[in-house]
This record gives C-alpha cells, structure tokens and sequence, in this order.
C-alpha cells in the first residue's frame, strides 16, 4: 500500500529498499494481487499492512507466502468511527488520516524495522 511504503521509505533511509504491492492509485479495498505480487512479495524480509479490513484480499495474499513476517502497522491506533452510510459503526480503516494515528503509524514500522534488521537500528531511530 503506497501510504505505508511512503512511511516506511522515511523511516528507513537509504539502509533498505522499501516497494509497495500496489501502484500509486490503485484501489486498495478491492485490489486482486497477481501471481507477480506474490513472487516480489516472497522475496521479501518483511510485509507491513495496514490491518483494520482495509486489504480486505491481504489474508487471501498472505496465505500464499511462506516466512515472510507481518506487522500490522494499525496496531494501537484509536480509531475513528464510519457516522454513516452501509459501514455505520464500524472502524474507520484509513486511520492514518488522523495525525496522531499517523505517528503511531511511524512508530509501529520503526519498531518492525528494528525488530527484523537490527543492524541498522540507529538508522531506524533516527
């Protein structure tokens, strides 16, 4: 998801390469990874994802991959409500949206990051 990466890109630096599954605007909700995005996917050390039924396909995507970690970078968010219309009550995905949810955003991938490639953890804090 391109916000994540985005976020992601930040943290890291130049220490490691950071690509997004899905293109600058792509549907996110409904977006049918290809077999392409799973063998990228598959090489990978590590897959950030939003959580909260944004990627609603993710679980789908994520079962064909095998040891790649996870992180869930929505992880101790607060999220906002829907006020109305078919998903009233229900959490608002794009917590990212509230700058204090932003932060923990950051947080979660700096800690993902450090917790996966500990050698570069000064770069990661920084």
């Amino acid at each position: 998801f391109t916000i994540i990466a985005d976020m992601a890109k930040n943290v890291a630096g130049d220490v490691a390469e950071v690509s997004s599954i899905t293109k600058p605007g792509a549907e996110i909700h409904e977006y049918q990874p290809t077999p392409g995005d799973i063998k990228r996917a598959q090489g990978a050390q590590l897959i950030l994802a939003n959580g909260m039924n944004l990627e609603l396909w993710f679980q789908r995507f994520y079962q064909h991959l095998n040891g790649v970690p996870e992180v869930i970078v929505s992880s101790g968010v607060t999220p906002v409500g829907i006020t109305e219309g078919p998903y009233e009550g229900k959490p608002n995905p794009h917590a990212w949206m509230s700058p204090d949810n932003a932060l923990i955003y950051v947080d979660n991938i700096r800690d993902a990051l450090i917790k996966y490639d500990p050698a570069n953890a000064k770069t990661y804090q920084r």
